[in-house]
């Protein structure tokens, strides 16, 4: 029997190579004689670097940048196996990973550090970048990033604004003639699998910034700094964002990039696929199988799982999706090709627990799955 493993990460717990490696090991001890293939995934967001340097052999560079609120960090960014490509997830330098929901703090909160390291990777001479979005803890609409970049921003008093999400509605003007020169030549691609805009019902504060921290009424006046910026963006560098779709993710930062270079913006799932040959493999296998931390009814709404299913659904494939938690709603992804859906939890678990022993609960769950294929 062939088995391809196509899994996100289950975010904050374990990375997508790390539950493929488990996956794999699960399957080979219950059926020694299966054939297995790992394809560690992502959509953009938190292990899109990791996922892309391991499909291409690749290797990662690190350097010191600012994380969310300013305090020193390491980074790092993929070099992929050509050499001459970077790659960079905002999730890295961004990230909401880590910081206890009762520090989370949309407003001071600066995405300078991402900045950093697309400055870093174009100052060593890569002129080839792919920036993944998603994951991130802030809500800036780029300013952390643009700044970091060269951009300055000033107030009404033609003083220095530090970037974050509460200064975005006292930027009156910017100067963006310091902006890193390298950007003018540089090939730009976002890895993105979410639509929203830079601002309005369906932009960056509306649908994503509760989930960072803001309240009602923070939401209410983030939004108002993303207008406030895409005016400014507007008037001084003739580029309009407010409408693009993409332009809302990782807190606007897609958006506020989009200000200084011209990226070809393409679904995190299908940069990731161009660097692999997942697809041959669905078509070659007897079984596909996927996963994530939590599946539910969002997940149709282009997260891996929903991206696999489709993929496998072309080929006639069975895929059977294992994540963390799975929730009712979840099964309409059996339209989208999803043919079974487990849960790794072993009845009543706080998601504490689950968390510390997610490692052994994924190969069980494996484990037994495999007991039922042994039977085809």
């Amino acid at each position: 029997m062939k088995i391809t493993i196509a899994n996100d990460s289950y975010k904050g717990c374990m990375s997508a190579i790390a539950c493929c490696d488990i996956m794999a090991k699960a399957l080979n001890d219950a059926m020694p004689e299966c054939s297995v293939n790992k394809y560690p995934m992502a959509d953009g967001g938190e292990g899109t670097t990791d996922c892309l340097v391991f499909a291409t052999e690749g290797r990662k560079e690190y350097v010191t940048v600012n994380g969310v609120f300013g305090n020193k960090m390491t980074g790092f960014f993929g070099i992929l196996g050509d050499n001459e490509t970077a790659v960079i997830e905002s999730a890295c330098a961004s990230g909401i990973q880590g910081i206890p929901k009762n520090r989370l703090d949309p407003m001071r909160a600066s995405s300078y550090g991402t900045g950093q390291l697309i400055r870093a990777a174009l100052e060593r001479g890569y002129k080839k970048i792919i920036v993944g979005f998603g994951g991130t803890a802030v809500s800036d609409g780029g300013m952390g990033t643009l700044a970091a970049l060269g951009m300055v921003f000033y107030d009404k008093n033609k003083s220095i604004l530090s970037p974050s999400g509460a200064a975005m509605t006292a930027v009156v003007s910017i100067d963006s003639s310091n902006v890193i020169k390298e950007l003018k030549d540089a090939h730009i691609e976002f890895a993105c699998d979410v639509e929203n805009v830079y601002h309005g019902k369906e932009g960056a504060a509306y649908i994503f910034s509760p989930q960072k921290g803001a309240t009602k009424e923070q939401v209410i006046e983030l939004d108002a700094g993303l207008q406030n910026l895409a005016e400014v963006f507007k008037k001084q560098l003739n580029k309009d964002i407010s409408n693009i779709p993409g332009a809302g993710a990782a807190g606007g930062l897609a958006g506020g990039l989009m200000t200084v270079c011209k990226p070809v913006i393409k679904s995190g799932f299908d940069v990731i696929l161009s660097y692999t040959d997942l697809e041959e493999a669905i078509k070659d296998s007897d079984i596909v199988i996927t996963g994530e931390g939590h599946t539910d009814s969002q997940t149709v709404y282009g997260k891996l799982p929903m991206r696999v299913g489709m993929l496998s659904k072309k080929y006639n494939k069975p895929v059977i999706c294992i994540s963390g938690a799975i929730s009712k709603d979840a099964e309409v992804l059996k339209d989208y090709g999803i043919t079974a859906l487990f849960s790794i939890s072993r009845g009543p678990i706080s998601l504490k627990d689950s968390m510390r022993d997610s490692e052994n609960l994924l190969y069980l769950k494996t484990f037994n799955i495999a007991g039922l294929l042994k039977l085809l």
